[in-house]
């Protein structure tokens, strides 16, 4: 059984204070339907070749310096949670740990469960930082984010920024901090702002798909439908489809999945793409054992096309669908 040991662990808290006015970072309606205990993994790994030219120490302090430097852009990270519409940034900071792991890198990777690589201690902060070394001289760096304050596109924003900060890149685009004027939040949701949650809410786990069987399949599905799917679309339907036709269960039987939309770029007009938050909806699509792959990609196909500039504008201000809010708050 691999082993982990944690080795150390510090607070890193912006390079340069929150302003007094930066203080509140407001939730918008999007943020509120994610609870504080669900969270955003994500792991990279490099191999010793890759990192053998610098000492370990000195990953760890660029590391640590550039992460400060980051924070001062994304400074509703190192906060804490205030209420259920509102984040107190008040720079307590992330937490950045760092672990010995007893395995190779190539062992690691292949691991089901990721969980190892990227601890994460609670109390109440929005993201954590794991630097994993391995017996092989590679490491790994593991994140976790609160989604109730990003979503995946905004944490893969952070990492970019993160990254030139390391190299030194200073010519990136600052985050928009725009979804909580056009999509206020909703004081009668009366969402958690906990972030002790089940002690089981859901797992993480790893699927590798080669990008040749990847293609093969988006062939596959085009032919049918003349149309490609998104390597999205296709991945999503084909673990649909897996999850659907486990033993023991009815293919007859009705399957529900909700399905993520990016809505960046599909309000109008369009918000930026460095815009942070959480600025997605997710469309509910039906469907069941007896569906082939081509049917089950449609669906997705579907609900991306449901939302759209019209279906958005129901969400802003006033007009927010409030039976739309309700049905969606019953299957989280």
């Amino acid at each position: 059984m691999v082993k982990m040991e944690i080795i150390s662990k510090e607070s890193i808290k912006p390079s340069s204070p929150t302003p007094d006015n930066l203080r509140t970072f407001g939730l918008c309606l999007f943020d509120q339907f994610f609870p504080p205990f669900f969270s955003i993994p994500l792991i990279f790994y490099y191999s010793h070749e890759s990192t053998s030219h610098v000492e370990q120490a000195d990953i760890s302090s660029l590391l640590k310096r550039s992460l400060s430097d980051a924070l001062s852009l994304y400074y509703p990270f190192a906060g804490r949670m205030k209420d259920a519409s509102s984040v107190h940034c008040d720079d307590q900071g992330v937490d950045f740990l760092e672990a010995r792991v007893d395995t190779r890198l190539s062992e690691a990777v292949e691991l089901p469960k990721v969980e190892l690589l990227n601890h994460e201690e609670g109390g109440g902060v929005l993201l954590a930082i794991q630097l994993n070394y391995f017996e092989c001289g590679g490491i790994a760096i593991g994140m976790s984010i609160c989604h109730t304050v990003a979503d995946g596109c905004a944490l893969s924003m952070f990492v970019k920024a993160w990254a030139a900060m390391a190299r030194g890149d200073a010519n990136m685009v600052a985050p928009s901090f725009a979804t909580s004027s056009l999509f206020p939040p909703k004081d009668s949701f009366g969402l958690q702002t906990s972030l002790e949650g089940p002690k089981h809410w859901g797992e993480t786990r790893r699927f590798c798909f080669s990008s040749s069987k990847i293609a093969a399949l988006r062939a596959e599905v085009g032919a049918s439908t003349m149309v490609q799917p998104t390597r999205v679309q296709l991945v999503t339907a084909v673990i649909w489809k897996w999850a659907m036709a486990r033993k023991g269960r009815d293919r007859c039987l009705p399957s529900f999945v909700w399905y993520p939309v990016n809505v960046r770029g599909r309000i109008d007009p369009p918000l930026s793409e460095n815009t942070f938050g959480n600025a997605i909806w997710r469309e509910k699509m039906s469907g069941n054992g007896e569906m082939d792959l081509v049917e089950l990609v449609s669906k997705t196909r579907e609900a991306v096309g449901k939302i759209d500039s019209e279906y958005l504008e129901q969400l802003q201000g006033e007009n927010v669908n409030e039976k739309l809010l309700r049905d969606t708050k019953k299957v989280m």
